[in-house]
């Protein structure tokens, strides 16, 4: 007898619960929904692992918005001027290193280490006030900034924002020493760093032992230093914080009007009073300066005005005291070039310039001895055709490109390949420069390497000005912007007028002409040196070169920031159609090939100052919101270095 199956009896799944089918309409539609599904994925999934590039192309368009990454830390750029930042910046020759010809290898920029000055803009005070300390502010800034340093306003948000805070509040103390206490937690909250009052500032060489020690970054130890009671405090965040908590802790809180007097000796370090440092405190004030601390009293904005304005004036004194030699304007085949030289020339007579001052023969507080600015015995301007790296002497350098210099030379606007290559030289402006320091013999891969660290290494980038003569000096000499110039020397300039007009040529050279006629631009220079300096109508020609020079090499004038536009602009003009461009960019470019160690200068100094006006800038515009953060306009230079 056969075996049944019992489970073939049993009723199916399909037969207990039936389900309608499909239609087939539904059926094409799930077809057609799966066909698109595999072209995505055949279209979107061509390789195992996808690419960058790919994946980027592919992101879903609904998804949340992404930041973009932030550009490589060793490349930047300003327009059209590059610059790479490495150990490497040594190499005579930027573009064996980068593989691109229009780039500089640039050093690491240097870290600055933060300075803090606390201010409470909040508190109760007259407008005009404000408006004198926000001036005191940015002197203070400005004097820190070129001296390699950071400068930082704090406030009371900061510190509010310190964890040690909370235990502040509920502590009893006397007025002074809680704002004292602020300070220090506003320097607590962001911790390692330097904590000054503004009223301390750098009046000494840039190379001084405490500056140098400061600008490392580096303070193992929690420090005071003598006489300046709290104006100057340099320590870590765990010093700072170890400081805070025992002075809180302290019994003598309640009485005590020192935060200093609370923190003990194994924690607060004192050193000797510093040389480099001054300190316009009110015991200052009333001893050395018996008007400014009167005036105070009489009207508290009037005596901030005028205190500001003597600050202003011991800077340019420190100045002066340092590099007591004199200014050095390079300047390099001297007869054929001098026309460039303007600008170099308005700049030292203006730093030579005695400032105006509320008590004139007045010194520094930190330097009572120094020797008080005369204008009838100003500091020499020497114009020697070589560098020279001294302590004592502040050279301001301008460099022209190799075609504005071939112009120059040959004294004509028509230069030629066959020209260039039997009649000049190379790299006539570094051999010249470098002639006295390395002598006849080497070329110009051993000369720009020299070169390189009197411009970039320290401490001689703090001895000089290096300028970029397309940049820096354009028809109307307006491109020298006064509050660059500021932040690089450190103090507002005073005002050296020229009554130029603009649209009388004439008169124009012939100031030029007078100005380097002038006896005491040659003087501590060789008695022959001031002979070859050009007459008005060679100096007219010069002229005439030098704005043909900057129209092939296309400076964007409008901007006035020396920005490179580089060579493919179309031009048109007379006798200069788009044959003529492509013609004169080929001698250009025929002109940087004959004179490499010059085209490698003249874009070394671009770009070192490119970065350094992009680095100020940068911090300038995170600091504006803040107290201090705001510049007034330079006053007295008119249109000729004007924004």
């Amino acid at each position: 007898m056969p075996r049944h199956n019992s489970r073939a009896n049993k009723p199916g799944h399909y037969s207990a619960y039936p389900r309608e089918r499909p239609s087939r309409k539904k059926i094409w539609r799930y077809t057609a929904a799966a066909g698109c599904l595999v072209l995505v994925l055949l279209f979107t999934s061509s390789s195992p692992v996808p690419s960058a590039k790919g994946a980027a192309q592919h992101i879903n368009p609904f998804g949340p918005t992404a930041h973009q990454p932030p550009n490589p830390r060793n490349s930047t750029h300003s327009s059209e001027v590059k610059w790479y930042n490495g150990w490497k910046w040594l190499n005579p020759f930027s573009d064996s290193v980068t593989d691109d010809e229009n780039g500089s290898v640039l050093p690491p920029p240097r870290e600055r280490p933060p300075i803090y000055a606390f201010y409470d803009p909040d508190a109760e005070k007259d407008e005009k006030i404000k408006a004198a300390e926000n001036k005191l502010l940015l002197i203070w800034r400005r004097a820190w900034w070129a001296q390699g340093f950071k400068p930082v306003i704090l406030g009371k948000s900061e510190a509010m924002k310190n964890p040690l805070y909370e235990r502040f509040q509920i502590r009893k103390m006397e007025h002074a020493l809680g704002a004292e206490f602020m300070r220090w937690l506003a320097w607590g909250r962001m911790g390692t760093g330097i904590l000054s009052n503004w009223l301390v500032l750098p009046m000494g060489p840039y190379n001084d032992h405490l500056l140098a020690f400061l600008r490392r970054g580096e303070y193992p130890k929690l420090t005071r230093y003598e006489d300046m009671g709290a104006g100057l405090l340099s320590g870590d965040k765990a010093s700072i914080e170890a400081a805070l908590t025992e002075a809180l802790d302290s019994p003598d809180l309640k009485d005590s009007k020192s935060l200093a007097r609370l923190i003990s000796s194994k924690t607060l370090d004192v050193e000797p009073k510093p040389d480099a440092i001054a300190f316009y405190d009110s015991s200052t004030l009333a001893d050395q300066y018996k008007s400014i601390s009167a005036s105070l009293f009489d009207s508290k904005a009037a005596g901030l005005l005028s205190l500001a304005e003597l600050i202003t004036s011991h800077l340019q004194l420190n100045f002066l005291e340092t590099f007591n030699s004199g200014i050095s304007i390079l300047t390099p085949h001297r007869s054929q070039s001098l026309a460039i030289q303007y600008s170099a020339v308005t700049l030292a007579n203006a730093l030579i310039t005695c400032p105006s001052s509320p008590i004139p023969d007045s010194c520094p507080p930190n330097n009572p001895k120094c020797t008080p600015c005369s204008s009838s015995k100003p500091l020499p301007i020497n114009s020697p055709q070589f560098y020279t790296n001294t302590s004592t002497l502040f050279t301001i350098g301008t460099i022209p490109h190799p075609y504005t210099l071939a112009c120059f030379l040959g004294k004509t606007k028509s230069l030629s390949v066959a020209h260039i290559r039997r009649n000049s030289a190379r790299d006539p402006w570094l051999h010249s420069t470098t002639h006295q320091t390395l002598g006849p013999r080497l070329g110009g891969p051993d000369r720009i390497v020299s070169f390189k660290k009197s411009v970039a290494s320290e401490p001689s980038s703090s001895r000089s000005l290096w300028l970029v003569a397309e940049e820096d000096f354009v028809a109307d000499n307006s491109a020298l912007d006064t509050r660059e110039l500021e932040w690089h020397f450190g103090f507002a300039l005073p005002a050296y007028n020229t009554t130029l007009s603009l649209s009388d040529t004439e008169l124009q050279t012939s100031t030029i002409a007078t100005a380097f006629a002038n006896p005491k631009l040659y003087a501590n220079t060789e008695s022959d040196e001031g002979k070859d300096s050009p007459g008005e109508k060679e100096l007219a020609h010069q002229r005439e070169l030098f704005t043909h020079s900057r129209s092939v090499l296309e400076l964007d004038q409008e901007a006035k920031k020396g920005i490179w536009k580089g060579s493919s602009r179309k031009r048109s003009g007379k006798g200069q159609g788009v044959d003529g461009a492509v013609t004169e960019d080929r001698i250009r470019e025929a002109v940087e090939a004959w004179h490499l160690a010059d085209t490698e200068a003249w874009r070394f100094v671009r770009a070192w100052g490119a970065r350094g006006r992009l680095e100020r800038r940068r911090w300038e515009d995170e600091e504006r919101r803040f107290a201090g953060g705001g510049e007034e306009r330079g006053e007295g230079w008119g249109r000729w270095f004007d924004r």
